[in-house]
């Protein structure tokens, strides 16, 4: 093992020229159709980015309580987002439209003085849900 890695071409990836990345890339952008792929160590740095992307700080997520962004990831969506979070009770670890339309608040109208509530993260499966999965009409 240690020859094949002591064999292996690498690059920097910080350069883009680390040739498995570029390959992984490439491969993953072509398998799900898109124009380019990132990646990245963990699924929280994924987690973190999408999060990060897809807020501005002052707005509100919306999750189950067990969701992993919650509990598992040492309040990264507060920290690196400036984003807060509405939890929902869900079943089993998923979420109904109807809790996940009671969860979502908007500062319009409200005098702002709620958060938007901007993102719903749904965590399919649900790790501690017992692996429970959103069928594609619940979604």
């Amino acid at each position: 093992m240690r020859a094949v890695m002591e064999s292996a071409k690498v690059g920097d990836d910080v350069l883009g020229d680390d040739p498995t990345v570029i390959e992984l890339q490439n491969r993953l952008a072509k398998m799900f159709g898109k124009e380019a792929a990132l990646f990245v160590a963990s699924g929280t740095m994924a987690n973190a980015i999408a999060l990060r992307t897809h807020t501005v700080p002052g707005d509100e997520i919306v999750c189950d309580k067990t969701a992993h962004i919650y509990k598992y990831e040492g309040g990264g969506y507060a920290a690196l987002c400036g984003a807060s979070i509405s939890l929902v009770e869900g079943e089993g670890g998923l979420m109904t439209a109807e809790q996940v339309k009671k969860a979502i608040r908007k500062a319009e109208g409200s005098g702002s003085h709620y958060p938007d509530g901007t993102l719903v993260c749904v965590e399919n499966t649900s790790n501690l849900g017992g692996g429970a999965c959103y069928s594609q009409e619940a979604l």
